[in-house]
């Protein structure tokens, strides 16, 4: 069944445990309870596709596919204000990949305008108090988690919300 271009989807990187259980309380404490029902991850992709889901699916398993397995390094805070209300952990590490990932998938079925610069990274905290977000920023300033990325996840917003699709093996 083909879903209607109405429809987004999301392609992420999810962060393993124990990290993803540090990451989950870090963006409870500074980003609120908003935060809570959203896994911690690595944003790939995230727009609208311009074909059908099957379609759109079955590139991020190609691109998957043809991918390795990486590390990532996640180091200290930092913010995107003034432009964005939002503190976020940067790569040290697996940056590269992510940008390739990103064009790959965004090539064919995926292809898609955004608001905002691709720019690899893992929200912390975003659209709270200036209070939240600099304490954030000055708690969260000697981090340094390192994981590898053995998956990415598909998901989709049919019924208005973001909805987990499948997890999709990168290379060994």
């Amino acid at each position: 069944m083909s879903i209607e271009s109405r429809f987004t989807l999301g392609v992420v990187i999810p962060v393993p445990v124990p990290h993803r259980e540090t990451l989950r309380a870090w963006r409870e404490e500074y980003g609120g309870e908003s935060t809570a029902p959203i896994a911690p991850h690595i944003t790939l992709v995230s727009g609208s596709y311009l074909h059908s889901w099957e379609k759109a699916a079955a590139q991020v398993r190609q691109v998957a596919g043809s991918t390795h397995c990486f590390t990532v390094q996640l180091g200290a805070a930092r913010t995107f204000r003034p432009a964005s209300e939002v503190v976020y952990l940067p790569l040290l590490s697996g940056a590269e990949e992510c940008w390739k990932l990103h064009r790959e998938l965004l090539s064919d079925a995926l292809r898609h305008e955004s608001e905002f610069a691709y720019h690899p990274h893992l929200t912390i905290a975003q659209n709270v108090p200036a209070a939240q977000l600099d304490a954030a920023q000055a708690d969260l300033k000697d981090v340094q988690i390192t994981f590898e990325v053995e998956s990415i996840e598909l998901f989709d917003t049919r019924s208005g919300q973001w909805n987990f699709s499948e997890r999709i093996s990168l290379q060994s």
